[in-house]
C-alpha cells in the first residue's frame, strides 16, 4: 500500500507536469545555499513578478510603483481584514481561488484566498520539510489537532493519504489511551504532527501511568502551533525512541521555518518561498543581531491576495552564529504575550517556561499572566496537591523583580481558544 500511495502520488503530478515535485527541487536547492549566488537569483525573479502582479492588479497596492521590497508598506492581520476587497488581484478574479481561514488568537476568523500557484508550492513546502524529519510518501501520519467541518477529511482521502485525524479537543486520560492504541496498530513506518500541547499531556500520562508504546517504527514527530518545551521534547524521545521537531508555521501562509535532523534546535528559514525580515519592537528598521524582533514576511507565491511585508504577529530571532540568516534561533509567539518584569523589561517567554520545569509531574496545566506592571497571576490545574507554592513565586521573583506581587490560583481546567490552542503566556496589562 506504501508503494501504491508513493507512485500513485507521482503519476498524478506527472500528469499534471510535475509542478510538485519541481517545487521541491527548487526549494531543496534554495536551502542548500539561501544566500548563493543561484538562490539569490531565483528569489529575485519571484518577488519582483510578485512586486510588479500587485502594484498592478491589487488595489491596495497600486500606488506601489517601486521594485524594491522596502519601497512597500508593513501590513497587519486588521488591515487585511479592514480593506479585505482591496488586497484582493483584479487579474485572478476568474480563477479558481482556495479558501484559507484560522480561527484568529482571540477566535475572530481569519480569511484568505491562496491561487493554485500558492496552493501547490504549499503542498511541496510540506513534503520537504516532512522530508527533513523522516517521513516519506506513504507512510501513516497521525495528526492531533482539532478537528471541525472547515478542516475535516473524509474518510476516502484519509485511506488515500494514509493519514489519521485524531482529535484533541478533550484530551483525557481514556482519550489519551486510545490514542497510544492507534499508534500500537500501525504495523508500517508512522510519522506524527500535532499540537505540542497535546504532545504535553501524552507525555505526563506516560510518565505518570509508566505506559510504554510497542511501536517501533515512528520515524519522527513534529510539534506546530505552539511553543514546544524541553521537558516534551525529551520525554517523547524517550518515551517513543524518535527524533522529535517543532516547525513554525500558519494557515494564512504556510510552513515559515522547520526544524530538521540537522538544524539542532535552529529552525531553517523557508527562504525559498519567502523573503523574511526581523524588525524591532516599536520601530519599522531592522532589529539589532542577537535580539527579538518582530517576524515579518513576504509570501512569494500567492498572487489571489498578496501578503507583502506581512507582520505575522509573531517574534523571533536570527541565529546569532549565521551571518547569512539562514536560521532562527528561537519563536518566541506573539508580540501581546510577551512579558515584562516589574522594571519593564521585555523578558523571552522561554523564561516563563523555565519556572514550571521542576514541577510537570505535579501538574497537568499552567498558565502565567502579567496582570499589572509587578502583579503576577498563576493558574494551576493540578493533578493532587502543590506543596511548591513558595518555591514557586520565588521563582518568579528572583526573574522578574523582588518586589513581584504573584497570586496563585488553582482551576479546573485552562479553556482553549476557538483553534484548540491554549495560551500558556498572557499579558494582560501589555494590551489594557
Amino acid at each position: 500500500m506504501k508503494l501504491i500511495r508513493k507512485w500513485g502520488f507521482r503519476l498524478k503530478d506527472r500528469v499534471s507536469g510535475n509542478p510538485v515535485q519541481n517545487n521541491i527541487s527548487e526549494i531543496k536547492e534554495v536551502l542548500k545555499n539561501p544566500f548563493g549566488e543561484s538562490a539569490l537569483q531565483i528569489r529575485e525573479e519571484y518577488l519582483q513578478s510578485l512586486l510588479t502582479h500587485a502594484s498592478q492588479s491589487v488595489p491596495y497596492y497600486k500606488p506601489c510603483k517601486g521594485s524594491s521590497l522596502g519601497t512597500f508598506p508593513i501590513i497587519k492581520k486588521t488591515e487585511i481584514q479592514n480593506r479585505f476587497e482591496d488586497f484582493k488581484s483584479e487579474s485572478l478574479q476568474k480563477e479558481p481561488l482556495f479558501k484559507v481561514s484560522t480561527s484568529g488568537s482571540t477566535g475572530v476568523p481569519f480569511i484568505l484566498y491562496h491561487n493554485s500557484l500558492k496552493r501547490k508550492r504549499n503542498t511541496s513546502d510540506v513534503l520537504y520539510f516532512m522530508g527533513e524529519t523522516g517521513y516519506e510518501i506513504g507512510n501513516a501520519l497521525i495528526e492531533l489537532e482539532v478537528w471541525r467541518g472547515h478542516n475535516q477529511r473524509s474518510r476516502l482521502w484519509n485511506f488515500l493519504q494514509n493519514t489519521s485525524q485524531f482529535d484533541v479537543t478533550k484530551l483525557n486520560d481514556p482519550r489519551i489511551e486510545e490514542f497510544l492504541r492507534l499508534v500500537e496498530r500501525i504495523k508500517g513506518p508512522v510519522n506524527m504532527l500535532g499540537f505540542a500541547s497535546a504532545f504535553e499531556a501524552i507525555c505526563q500520562y506516560m510518565d505518570r501511568t509508566e505506559r510504554s508504546c510497542s511501536q517501533t517504527n515512528i520515524k519522527g514527530i513534529t510539534a506546530n502551533s505552539e511553543y514546544l518545551n524541553e521537558y516534551t521534547r525529551e520525554t517523547l524521545k524517550r518515551r517513543f525512541n524518535t527524533r522529535v521537531y517543532s516547525r513554525y508555521s500558519n494557515e494564512e501562509i504556510g510552513i515559515l521555518a522547520h526544524q530538521t535532523r540537522d538544524s539542532g534546535n535552529n529552525f531553517v528559514l523557508n527562504w525559498g518561498s519567502y523573503i523574511f525580515e526581523i524588525l524591532d519592537m516599536e520601530e519599522d528598521r531592522p532589529a539589532a543581531k542577537g535580539e527579538l524582533g518582530r517576524i515579518v514576511v513576504t509570501d512569494l507565491f500567492n498572487y489571489a491576495m498578496p501578503l507583502i511585508r506581512y507582520d505575522t504577529g509573531d517574534v523571533g530571532m536570527f541565529a546569532p552564529d549565521y551571518p547569512d540568516n539562514r536560521y532562527m534561533q528561537s519563536v518566541e509567539g506573539r508580540k501581546m504575550d510577551l512579558v515584562s518584569d516589574t522594571k519593564g523589561i521585555v523578558l523571552s517567554s522561554f523564561v516563563v517556561y523555565t519556572l514550571f520545569y521542576p514541577h510537570y509531574k505535579d501538574l497537568n496545566q499552567y498558565q502565567f499572566i502579567q496582570e499589572d506592571a509587578n502583579k503576577y497571576i498563576i493558574k494551576l490545574n493540578v493533578k493532587d496537591t502543590f506543596e511548591k507554592e513558595g518555591e514557586l513565586i520565588q521563582a518568579v521573583r528572583d526573574n522578574f523583580g523582588q518586589d513581584a506581587r504573584v497570586d496563585i490560583e488553582y482551576v479546573d481546567e485552562i479553556p482553549a481558544l476557538a483553534s484548540g490552542k491554549r495560551r500558556k503566556v498572557v499579558n494582560l496589562y501589555r494590551n489594557k
